[in-house]
């Protein structure tokens, strides 16, 4: 379980993307959500999942979730620790979630 009571969307992405299962990250996102990581803007749920597939593709990396709070009445940010094969090896990231309908409506990662 995720700290800082999250919202049961933002739960579901983290224990997707750990199990890899790229069609159930997708679904936890509204149709026209957006995810912004490393610069790029992935629109729509199609391109979300691709966005993951891709990422899986490239590199190995397991995420430890070290810190979540609550953002107003609709977010949640969660600090996180990635261990991998990417350049570096290691980094440490931070997810800020936005939830409307039960559904994680934007996600930018830094």
């Amino acid at each position: 379980m995720l700290p800082g009571r999250p919202p049961h969307a933002v739960q579901r992405f983290v224990d997707a993307a750990a199990s890899r299962d790229f069609g159930a990250i997708a679904e936890c996102f509204t149709d026209d959500a957006t995810v912004t990581d490393e610069e790029q803007t992935h629109r729509g749920k199609a391109e979300i999942r691709k966005w993951q597939e891709d990422g899986r593709k490239r590199w190995e990396y397991t995420l430890t979730v070290k810190d979540g709070r609550a953002r107003g009445a609709d977010g949640y940010v969660m600090q996180g620790h990635l261990t991998g094969n990417f350049p570096g090896g290691e980094a440490d990231v931070e997810y800020d979630f936005t939830v409307r309908d039960g559904l994680i409506s934007r996600l930018a990662i830094s």
